[in-house]
């Protein structure tokens, strides 16, 4: 017997048009939305709390897209990322998708069809833990 939840899904944006269309967007397809202003508020919100999937935008003050990619990966924290780039700013989403981003949409062209699929996808993924846990339930012999 297993219990559905609802997708838990942070996006990081400093702009709250995106944080507030892209917000509605998901928890209108079912999905738990948290927000936060910049990269900073999203890590701290990472730390405290277990994330399927976050949307980060790269250009953030305090702390960028990148930086926040970066400290994620240093930490272990089990939360899939996926950058939101500006125009030219292709070359930033390389770097983080080299920090273990899983994808990354420009935001000018994103269809929001495609990002649901993408982050629906990654949030199908069981985190590592949760494997072992399952795994060490079951007795020795019947592996």
């Amino acid at each position: 017997m297993s219990i559905e939840r609802p997708t838990k899904l942070l996006i990081v944006d400093d702009e709250s048009q995106i944080r507030e269309t892209y917000g509605e967007f998901f928890a209108k397809r079912g999905f738990d939305v948290d927000v936060a202003s910049d990269g900073e508020e999203g890590l701290n919100r990472l730390r405290e709390d277990v994330f399927d999937v976050a949307i980060v935008d790269i250009r953030m003050p305090k702390m960028d897209g990148g930086e926040l990619a970066r400290h994620v990966a240093e930490e272990g924290i089990d939360t899939s990322l996926i950058i939101l780039t500006g125009h030219g700013e292709k070359e930033d989403a390389i770097k983080a998708i080299n920090l273990g981003v899983e994808a990354w949409f420009e935001k000018a062209t994103v269809n929001m069809d495609d990002l649901l699929q993408r982050v629906s996808q990654l949030a199908e993924v069981i985190p590592l833990d949760e494997v072992r846990r399952i795994l060490s339930a079951i007795p020795e012999g019947e592996r």
